[in-house]
């Protein structure tokens, strides 16, 4: 009879070997942009489509206010079926000079005061929502 073996890898070691693989079948790695371009007197953008980044130039001193929402697909064990709904995107933005904002009790919204002239990017999570159809309203004053 032979002997069984059983080899632990720490965690860490285990956690390398399999990311190359879970991050090729992630969407999370396949960023669509949209630019965000508001006309003169134009107060709010709004976006329909499956976008997952949104970039656009903005002034020191504006309040900025972002809103997200997105189909999202969950699983029904009693049934078996996919079912999609639509619910809120957690929005988060970047800036210039390291600027990074997010606000985890707001689900779907954010709202800030540009720190600096420049171009911001807004993303959102969870990145399993990226790649499916969303709405996005950006408005500054």
């Amino acid at each position: 009879m032979g002997s069984t073996r059983t080899v632990s890898l720490p965690a860490a070691a285990l956690a390398l070997a399999v990311a190359p693989a879970a991050a090729l079948a992630s969407a999370c790695d396949r960023e669509v942009v949209a630019h965000v371009k508001m006309t003169a007197g134009q107060a709010c953008w709004t976006y329909r489509g499956v976008a997952t980044t949104f970039v656009g130039d903005f002034s020191h001193g504006q309040r900025i206010s972002a809103q997200m929402a997105g189909q999202a697909a969950e699983y029904d064990p009693r049934t078996g079926q996919v079912a999609t709904s639509w619910r809120p995107r957690d929005p988060n933005v970047e800036g210039p000079g390291g600027f990074f904002f997010g606000d985890p009790e707001a689900p779907g919204a954010l709202t800030f005061v540009a720190p600096a002239n420049g171009t911001y990017r807004f993303s959102f999570s969870p990145c399993a929502m990226w790649g499916a159809q969303g709405a996005v309203k950006i408005c500054a004053k």
